[in-house]
């Protein structure tokens, strides 16, 4: 959906009428999102946001407001962590907000850019270009982040709405309609009681929550800066740097030492923290010359990625009990102990 051009946009305000500062600012919005990419959908307002989704305006402001118009469902997920056990956190968002969430996908965040070294969640992205992106690896760092989505907070999504060009309360409302209030605790920032508006005043700060259709785009822009930072660092201590969603790898394919590899961890840990992500510990690991580099489950230590053996023999064992109609998907799922289960109860957002 295109916006008229600026001519005929301001003809058609005159004739209803509207203040001609009003046009101007419309106007000015307008173009700062076509700066961006002229296929982004220009919304003006949150009733304007309303009328293009077709969602009750006032269901729209209640949801921003933090009221009890939008519930999300929590699904718990099994995590495989070395030495602990621990549950995923999915959040499913109702029906109406699922919607807005999709639109803005579908019209907005489809035409914005990653950092080049991200591979997922944006189109044409994929994992196996991540692992392209280290062949011949002698030596290779490997960081994951914890808890990705949830460590983007509220304030963090408005701004990456302002930088795509919409205006500042709009922003804050986009921002508010793709997180979920959590209470997170006496360490919860103070600062997410301060709102544009009274009414959307919140003792909670919001973060991206995990299922939502927009948070992984979201996740990603979040990350712009510091993947520039990361990428910065390692080419110039001559590594190769990329990322696939919170799974970080740092590769060279020629000499390294272990403390050389050591210093450029903790260089990582440091850029990481201070950007507010947080590194998880066990699952960093580091490989050198004799041990087998495996970035996304291919083998790097070639000119190009390939699977290893014990990779395409677990995909066939898995493939074999899906197919096979005396266990099928869920009687193998609990098998392999990754059975889900879903809370009963509708919490609120």
């Amino acid at each position: 959906m295109s916006a008229p051009g600026p001519q005929r946009y301001k003809s058609g305000g005159r004739r209803l009428g509207v203040e001609p500062a009003t046009l101007d600012n419309a106007l000015a919005a307008i173009s700062r999102l076509r700066d961006t990419d002229p296929r982004i959908t220009p919304v003006l307002t949150l009733r304007h946001f309303a009328a293009l989704t077709t969602l009750p305006y006032r269901f729209l402001r209640g949801t921003v407001a933090r009221r009890s118009y939008a519930k999300y469902r929590f699904v718990y997920l099994k995590k495989r962590i070395p030495g602990r056990s621990g549950l995923r956190m999915i959040s499913i968002p109702p029906k109406s907000v699922m919607e807005a969430q999709r639109w803005l996908v579908e019209n907005v965040l489809r035409f914005t850019t990653a950092h080049p070294a991200s591979f997922a969640f944006h189109p044409g992205s994929s994992p196996v270009l991540a692992a392209e992106q280290h062949p011949n690896t002698r030596w290779l760092l490997k960081v994951d982040i914890e808890d990705f989505f949830h460590s983007v907070r509220e304030r963090e999504v408005a701004a990456i709405f302002t930088r795509i060009g919409f205006q500042k309360l709009l922003a804050f409302e986009l921002a508010r309609l793709c997180t979920i209030a959590v209470d997170r605790g006496p360490d919860r920032n103070p600062g997410a009681r301060t709102a544009p508006i009274v009414v959307y005043g919140s003792e909670y700060e919001g973060m991206l929550p995990q299922g939502a259709p927009t948070s992984p785009m979201l996740a990603n822009l979040a990350m712009a800066r510091t993947d520039a930072l990361l990428a910065g660092h390692a080419e110039k201590h001559g590594f190769r740097y990329s990322r696939y969603a919170d799974d970080l790898a740092f590769s060279s394919d020629g000499d390294r030492t272990v403390p050389e590899m050591k210093k450029l961890q903790r260089a990582v840990y440091r850029t990481l923290n201070a950007a507010g992500f947080k590194p998880n510990c066990r699952k960093t690991v580091i490989r050198g010359p004799g041990s087998r580099r495996i970035v996304l489950g291919l083998l790097v230590d070639g000119p190009s990625p390939r699977l290893s053996r014990e990779f395409r023999d677990n995909l066939r064992l898995h493939l074999h009990y899906l197919l096979d109609p005396d266990h099928g998907p869920a009687k193998h799922a609990l098998a392999r102990g990754t059975a889900v289960s879903a809370s009963t109860t509708m919490c609120e957002a």
